[in-house]
C-alpha cells in the first residue's frame, strides 16, 4: 500500500505556471560552455539574417514607393496627351505584392446618357409626328 501512496502523491508544481521565457532562460542557464558558444553563434547569424531582411523590404517599399510615384507621372502625361488608356503594374513591396490598374476611357458615361436621352427625344417626336 505504501508504494500506492507514493505513485498518487502530486508532482512538485509551482504555484505560477512557467512561460516561454522560463523555459528557455531555464535551458541557456543549463549549457555548458561548447553549447553556450553554439548559441552565441546561431543567434548572431539569425541577428545578421533578420536585419539582411530587414533592409530588403525597406529597399522593396523604397523602390515600390517609387516605381509608383513614375506610374502616376506617366498616367498625369496620357491624360494630357491620349483621350484612352490602361495602366497595369505590379509593385513588390515590403509586405508582399500591390496590383495597380489605372484605366481612362474616351467615351465617358455621361455620352451615352446623353445619346439616350436625344434617341428619346426623337421617338417621342416620331409617335407625335405619325398619329
Amino acid at each position: 500500500m505504501d508504494d500506492e501512496s507514493t505513485e498518487l502523491a502530486p508532482r512538485k508544481q509551482s504555484l505560477f505556471p512557467l512561460s516561454a521565457e522560463d523555459i528557455v532562460d531555464n535551458a541557456l542557464q543549463n549549457l555548458d560552455e561548447n553549447q553556450a558558444r553554439r548559441v552565441t553563434e546561431k543567434a548572431a547569424d539569425e541577428i545578421v539574417r533578420l536585419a539582411v531582411e530587414k533592409r530588403k523590404a525597406e529597399y522593396r517599399n523604397s523602390a515600390a514607393q517609387d516605381e509608383m510615384r513614375n506610374l502616376i507621372n506617366n498616367a498625369d502625361l496620357l491624360d494630357e496627351k491620349v483621350g484612352d488608356y490602361k495602366i497595369t503594374s505590379t509593385f513588390e513591396t515590403a509586405s508582399g505584392t500591390t496590383n495597380v490598374e489605372i484605366r481612362k476611357s474616351a467615351f465617358p458615361m455621361q455620352w451615352v446618357l446623353v445619346g439616350v436621352g436625344i434617341m428619346l427625344v426623337f421617338i417621342v417626336v416620331y409617335l407625335l409626328v405619325g398619329r
